[in-house]
């Protein structure tokens, strides 16, 4: 199964990449156990694109395009921007206690994503779109 969804730099748009997600799933054959945490991670990428890649640049007018493909095997979401260019891959691991004693109530993101995903690739070139690539398998 695969798909493909274009939606502007807008919060407002989180629960049509959410249904896309289901539909990915229900179609493809992967297993529905993932559902959620498949949700939560794409939520979190595309929350990271529209709030920090598109920071300053004003609601709905950028555009985020994901392509999803799934089979019972395997998923995978590509999300391509226009947006700042960010690699996650650069981010350390966050200590999750440390972050929490100290009173911090976001900045989770990337580790959500990286504990969910078993890969996460990153491209970027000079006059090209931003390009995450999220992986799940079936086994992992």
């Amino acid at each position: 199964m695969t798909s493909t969804l274009t939606i502007v730099n807008d919060l407002a748009c989180l629960p049509q990449v959410r249904e896309l997600v289901r539909r990915g799933i229900e179609s493809g054959g992967f297993p529905g156990h993932y559902l959620n945490r498949l949700q939560i991670a794409i939520d979190e990428a595309v929350t990271n694109i529209i709030e920090h890649g598109y920071a300053g640049v004003g609601s709905g007018r950028g555009t985020i395009t994901i392509a999803l493909s799934a089979d019972q095997k395997c998923f995978r979401i590509v999300i391509e921007d226009d947006g700042r260019s960010f690699d996650p891959q650069n981010l350390p691991e966050v200590d999750v206690k440390k972050h929490a004693a100290a009173g911090h109530t976001g900045g989770l993101g990337i580790f959500l994503i990286r504990r969910v995903m078993d890969e996460i690739q990153y491209h970027f070139e000079n006059g090209r779109r931003n390009q995450l690539v999220l992986v799940k398998h079936s086994g992992g």
